[in-house]
C-alpha cells in the first residue's frame, strides 16, 4: 500500500516541476497533513536558493550568537584594528605594538609565550619567498619571539597564519617531497590568537583533594593492577613458540611485580633488578 504522504508529495513534486495542479491535503489525516505540510514547506525554501550565489560573509553568520564579537567586520587591516582586536582574545595577555620603522607588529605576550603579528597586503596568508625573508627576520631580531602570526590584511576576516621557527627553517623532506612538519591551518586572526594561547598557556580547572579521603596509596595494589592489565595483554598478542610460552606462563603472577615495585620504591632500598627479574621468570617457569 502507497503512503499517503509520500504520494502526496510526489504530486507536489509533480506540480512544481511540471506545472501540475496542486494536490488536495484535504483527505489527509490530521498527522499525515502536518508532515505533508513540513516536507512540502522544505522543499518550496529550497527552491528559492540560488545555487550559484556568493555564500555568505562569516560576520553575517555570527550576528546575534556569543561568537559574534570574535569577528568584527573589517575592510581593511591595520596594527591598531590588531591590537584592539587581539586585546579581546584573553584579558591575560599584554598587547602591544611594535613601531618598527619598515614592518610594525603586534606583540602578544603571556608568561614566557611571545608571538608577533605582522600584515602584509594580500587577502590570504600565503608564505611567499618576501614573506618568510621577513619572518626570519623576527625571529633573528628578537630570540624571545616564539610564533609570528602573518595576518592578511586585505582578507574580511584577517585570516592568519602562525609560524614557529621550524616552519621558516631549513628542513628535509619526506620521500614524497613534503616537508616532515606542517603548519597550523590559517584561522581568523582572533580564533588564531586563542588557538595559540590554549596552546603554549592552557587554563585547568581549579582542583581540591579530597579530605575524606586522603587514605595512603596503595602502591602494592596498583602496581599489581598494571601488571595484571600488562602481562593480560601481552599474552594475548599472537606470539609463537618461547616467547608465547614465557608471556603465558606470567598469567596470575602480578602479585610478584607488585611486591619487585614495593620494593624498590622502600627508602634505602639496593635490589639488584637483573637478579629479581630473573627469579621472577623462574618462578614462573
Amino acid at each position: 500500500m502507497t503512503d499517503p504522504v509520500d504520494a502526496a508529495v510526489l504530486a507536489f513534486l509533480d506540480h512544481l516541476e511540471s506545472g501540475a495542479p496542486r494536490p488536495d491535503l484535504d483527505h489527509l489525516a490530521q498527522p499525515d497533513r502536518a508532515r505533508v505540510r513540513t516536507i512540502v514547506n522544505g522543499l518550496v525554501t529550497a527552491r528559492g536558493i540560488d545555487p550559484r550565489a556568493e555564500r555568505p560573509a562569516i560576520e553575517s553568520l555570527l550576528d546575534g550568537t556569543p561568537l559574534a564579537g570574535l569577528l568584527p567586520a573589517h575592510t581593511t587591516g591595520d596594527v591598531t584594528a590588531v591590537r584592539r582586536l587581539l586585546r579581546g582574545v584573553d584579558h591575560r595577555a599584554t598587547v602591544d605594538i611594535d613601531p618598527a620603522p619598515e614592518h610594525p607588529t603586534v606583540v602578544l605576550s603571556y608568561l614566557d609565550l611571545r608571538a608577533r603579528f605582522l600584515l602584509v597586503p594580500s587577502d590570504a596568508p600565503t608564505v611567499t619567498a618576501g614573506v618568510r625573508g621577513l619572518v626570519e627576520a623576527i625571529f633573528d631580531g628578537d630570540p624571545d619571539t616564539s610564533r609570528v602570526g602573518i595576518v592578511a590584511s586585505a582578507s574580511p576576516e584577517l585570516l592568519t597564519q602562525v609560524l614557529s621557527v621550524d616552519d621558516v627553517a631549513d628542513t628535509i623532506t619526506t620521500p614524497r617531497g613534503e616537508r616532515h612538519t606542517r603548519r597550523e591551518p590559517p584561522l581568523p586572526l582572533a580564533l588564531a590568537a586563542r588557538r595559540l594561547l590554549e596552546q603554549s598557556a592552557p587554563e585547568w580547572p581549579s582542583f581540591d583533594f579530597d579530605r575524606a579521603n586522603s587514605s595512603p596509596l596503595d602502591v602494592a595494589g596498583v602496581a599489581a593492577e598494571i601488571a595484571g592489565r600488562i602481562i593480560a595483554r601481552e599474552s594475548a598478542r599472537s606470539y609463537r613458540g618461547d616467547k608465547r610460552r614465557a608471556h603465558r606462563a606470567l598469567l596470575g603472577h602480578e602479585h610478584l611485580f607488585a611486591d619487585l615495585v614495593v620494593k624498590v620504591a622502600a627508602q634505602g632500598s639496593a635490589i639488584d633488578l637483573d637478579e629479581e627479574i630473573s627469579r621472577i621468570t623462574r618462578a614462573a617457569a
